[in-house]
């Protein structure tokens, strides 16, 4: 048999795109390879007063990040982008004809928007670009911080945290005895962490905190005194968090690295430093210029952590310029400070406070300021990302006007759906049962006897005991929320143990049984706790969701056609070509398969089959799909069709023996376990 290795490699899909629109489920275009139609200028739709070109398709898939480009290359994954960027433009021209582009609050969001561009293009232009970082300056950094380029040493021990001295040396002994650590670790080892790992502590960088341990620093000195002695058992030794025994088993020097191993990093770390230095020198030119001045004074005055303001200075300035955007009153301070995200007010809480609060608003004031009067819309309003911005906050507007805001559900509807899907809203029954569990079916039986005629009895007490002295595992005696659906909740599927609690009453005691896990077992059943329906109050906000969303995505398909047809939007999907190759399509594949995505993986395969009919892509892709189809959507109907198909296509090749292996064990005329099989054939 013959498995494409690269059905285990796969692909993250995701649709980044700058728009609000749901891919629609479409036939796939024929990918067009004439060269007459691979040019920018090439017409894929036109609109009233407009067309869109290859190039603005081209452009908009190359802002996709590049671990998601992949799939809007084929031509299904480009026909989405031009469905997006289509109903843009209508959606656009439909906002002007609605005056929406002018409205006050879309207005106001654009210019506060437009301000954060302006602060960032003169930070970028003054700041960002104008730092210089000389080898002078890397050097002396270098030399300033040795503690930030030293590797630190590394120690690797084996260790236990014993009781007393007593078990301390009983240990001791086992070791010397020559039992493995790990295993004298499962008797005396008190650290529960380090037990867990089989009693070894990795990565003990002698910087004050051992892992697992914490801060023990005599300890970390007896560490440090031994690292030559590899292997030597060292204690048993009290320090203050206990008694120990520890054996170093591997040891790495520290160093300090070379200042060429560096250069990266101190550039990485001086780059902020040089950016603070910059902003400084401009602050306090800006504060010139505008003849700023702030008032320190009233600081102390102002305790960020209290909900309420002083009313006796909430109108004093504690900034004044002879400009009156720069006179801030400390209720405005305040004020824009409550606008603030609860993260962000932190920040400054546990910062600096106030005086780093009116420093970050005057900074961004000063800037904004200065970028208006040096003319920097002409580098703003060509920004690609300034006229998205703009188009977003105009297009979202439009899209909630004509969509969310013209969808509506009634109480009725609610009401319908809730009593269509009670099913949904219904926890199902459940039992609590009390369980022993037993290694033999003689232990078991022994048990059985006594504890039944406690239960008889109605002795609890003693029915507890029984369990604590003689089940295998007592604290799992009591298992609740047990439903019908063959799981034994906290252990693990078994149908059969499931029926037994299931087809009797509550009270009843059942007879000593085989597990599927192999244990033995027999157990009471406690309590039965009925259904509970959810009520519609309960569930009305998640139900109005569902609804909502639905007439949405109605609404808004129905918004599409109505816009394409006002503005006489015609598109020219068979205009698309292809742009993967054969092979970045299999790999493709191949990572949607490995992220278990086998309907994406199944479309890069149609690609293939459909635009590279060369007897051997498509011969591959052909398999391969039908494959996936099998084994992982387990459509048995169409896997057998499409492997007919497949034979009956191409007549001869490597493959063509596993087809027919698939066909006899999908129809059941042999047995096939597919997982014990390895599937292989080169990709040329």
């Amino acid at each position: 048999m013959i498995r494409d290795l690269r059905l285990l490699i796969p692909l993250v899909l995701l649709l980044v795109l700058p728009l609000l629109v749901a891919a629609q489920e479409r036939p796939v275009p024929i990918a067009v390879t004439d060269n007459m139609l691979l040019g920018d200028d090439v017409i894929l739709a036109e609109y009233e007063d407009g067309v869109i070109t290859r190039q603005e398709l081209d452009e908009r898939i190359e802002k996709i990040p590049p671990n998601q480009r992949g799939t809007y290359l084929t031509v299904a994954g480009q026909t989405q982008v031009l469905d997006v960027i289509a109903l843009e433009k209508v959606l656009m021209l439909k906002a002007i004809q609605l005056g929406i582009d002018q409205e006050p609050d879309v207005k106001e969001k654009v210019e506060a928007a437009t301000r954060q561009f302006y602060i960032q293009e003169y930070y970028k232009r003054n700041v960002i670009d104008m730092v210089v970082i000389t080898e002078a300056d890397k050097m002396q950094y270098f030399e300033n911080n040795p503690q930030l380029f030293a590797v630190l040493p590394v120690v690797n021990i084996n260790y236990m945290q014993v009781e007393d001295e007593i078990q301390g040396m009983q240990a001791l002994t086992l070791l010397q005895e020559g039992e493995i650590w790990a295993d004298v670790s499962e008797i005396y080892n008190k650290n529960s962490y380090v037990k867990g790992l089989k009693g070894v502590i990795k990565n003990i960088r002698l910087n004050g905190n051992i892992p697992g341990i914490g801060n023990d620093f005599e300890l970390e000195d007896l560490i440090r005194q031994n690292t030559a002695n590899i292997d030597k058992i060292i204690g048993p030794i009290e320090t203050d968090s206990g008694w120990h025994l520890i054996s170093v088993t591997q040891f790495n020097e520290g160093r300090s690295k070379q200042y060429s191993e560096v250069v990266p990093e101190i550039e990485q770390r001086l780059r902020p430093l040089k950016e603070k230095e910059l902003l400084d020198e401009l602050r306090s030119t800006l504060m010139q210029k505008f003849d700023v001045q702030i008032e320190t004074s009233l600081f102390e005055k102002i305790n960020l952590n209290s909900p309420t303001l002083d009313e006796d200075i909430a109108d004093d300035y504690l900034v004044i310029s002879t400009h009156d955007q720069f006179n801030y009153t400390v209720s405005k301070i305040i004020e824009n400070f409550h606008k603030l995200s609860p993260q962000e007010q932190i920040m400054y809480i546990k910062g600096e406070g106030i005086s780093q609060l009116v420093d970050q608003e005057l900074i961004r004031d000063l800037m904004f300021a200065e970028a208006t009067q040096q003319g920097y819309a002409k580098y703003v309003e060509t920004n690609d990302d300034f006229v998205q911005m703009k188009t977003y906050y105009i297009l979202n507007t439009t899209f909630r006007r004509l969509v969310v805001d013209a969808v509506t559900v009634s109480d009725e509807e609610v009401q319908t759906y809730y009593d269509a899907h009670l099913g949904d809203y219904t926890i199902p029954a459940s039992r609590a049962i009390q369980v022993l569990w037993f290694e033999t079916e003689k232990d078991a039986n022994r048990t059985f006897n006594k504890y039944a005629r406690m239960h008889r009895l109605g002795d609890e007490k003693n029915m507890q005991k029984l369990i604590d002295t003689e089940s295998l595992r007592p604290n799992q005696s009591v298992l609740d929320n047990q439903y019908d659906n063959g799981i034994i909740t906290g252990i693990g599927s078994d149908e059969a143990f499931s029926r037994k609690i299931w087809d009797n009453p509550v009270g009843y005691l059942s007879p000593v049984f085989k597990t599927a896990r192999g244990d033995y077992a027999f157990f009471n059943i406690l309590r039965e706790n009925p259904a509970v329906i959810k009520s519609l109050t309960e569930m009305e906000p998640r139900i109005f969701g569902i609804l909502k969303r639905e007439k949405e995505t109605i609404r808004q398909e129905d918004m599409s056609d109505e816009l394409a047809a006002e503005f006489n939007l015609v598109k020219y999907p068979e205009r698309l070509r292809l742009l993967l190759s054969a092979e970045e399509l299999f790999n493709m594949a191949d990572d949607a398969a490995r992220m278990r995505r086998f309907k994406d993986a199944i479309n890069s395969y149609d690609q293939i089959i459909q635009n590279y009919q060369n007897g051997v892509d498509d011969y591959k892709a052909s398999f391969m799909k039908a494959f996936l189809v099998a084994e992982e959507l387990k459509n048995t109907e169409l896997a057998i069709d499409l492997f007919k198909t497949f034979l009956r296509k191409f007549p001869t090749g490597d493959l063509n023996e596993s087809a027919q292996f698939m066909i006899d064990s999908l129809e059941g005329n042999i047995e096939l376990n597919i997982d014990d099989e390895l599937l292989e054939f080169e990709q040329d």
